[in-house]
């Protein structure tokens, strides 16, 4: 099924939402303006348009792959709809809205990036949704990738979509952890070097807190609201390290 097809995760989209002030707050999250524009994996804010997306705007997945045709094919072949267009890099691209409702988009790989573990750059997504099972095997069926289990199931039943022994996204079983009225979403972790600090700085920026830093079997992380409600998640680079070894350790 992979066949040479490669898959990334490209840009992450916030779509919609009170554009200025949300871009405001991630600017001062991910540090980028201390760091400057570095080519690290991106959040990139951009307005809904067509696109269905709460008032407050939601985060849009955007995964480069080798073969964006085929891929915009088997998704909609599988059972998702198309939910609009989204810019990307200059050119406006397809948004698909996949049969529990959460939105992704798909492009050409972007150009080479600078090595993995920058701080403050996108580290990972999850997809928080009710049909775990049947939402891992679609998008490993249309980004033509693994679907691996997490080595210590616990709350979440936690899933990784995998492409060329990379880790490219993970799926949660959101019926778990979180009310069953939530809208499946996904959300995309920061890389932060101290999570307890990062945390109470957040904090004070405005976020608010959902889950409080904890321990996994993927590394530590905590999961944060903006100020305008829509949530994030942080994560230390242990967490790149463990990933990456828990996929080779399953070849």
């Amino acid at each position: 099924m992979t066949g040479n097809t490669q898959i990334t995760l490209d840009t992450v989209l916030f779509v919609g939402g009170d554009t200025p002030a949300s871009r405001a707050f991630y600017t001062l999250a991910m540090n980028h303006e201390q760091a400057g524009n570095r080519p690290g994996q991106r959040i990139s804010f951009v307005p809904a348009d067509d696109v269905p997306t709460p008032p407050s705007g939601c985060w849009v997945p955007c995964f480069g792959t080798t073969d964006p045709a085929a891929a915009g094919r088997r998704a909609l072949d599988l059972g998702a709809h198309p939910a609009g267009t989204v810019p990307i890099d200059g050119r406006h691209q397809p948004a698909y809205s996949a049969s529990d409702g959460a939105l992704f988009a798909l492009t050409d790989p972007a150009g080479p990036r600078p090595p993995d573990q920058q701080l403050g750059d996108v580290a990972f997504v999850d997809l928080y949704t009710p049909l775990a099972e049947e939402a891992a095997t679609y998008y490993a069926q249309t980004l033509a990738c693994q679907v691996i289990d997490e080595p210590a199931p616990g709350p979440g039943n936690y899933r990784l979509l995998v492409s060329a022994d990379r880790p490219v996204a993970g799926v949660v079983d959101m019926l778990d952890v979180l009310p069953s009225a939530v809208a499946p979403h996904w959300i995309p972790f920061l890389r932060v070097l101290d999570l307890e600090a990062e945390v109470a700085r957040l904090s004070d920026l405005g976020a608010r807190v959902r889950v409080p830093a904890t321990e996994s079997a993927m590394g530590p992380f905590a999961v944060l609201a903006d100020p305008f409600g829509v949530t994030f998640g942080i994560q230390t680079p242990a967490s790149d390290d463990l990933l990456r070894e828990y996929v080779s350790s399953t070849k």
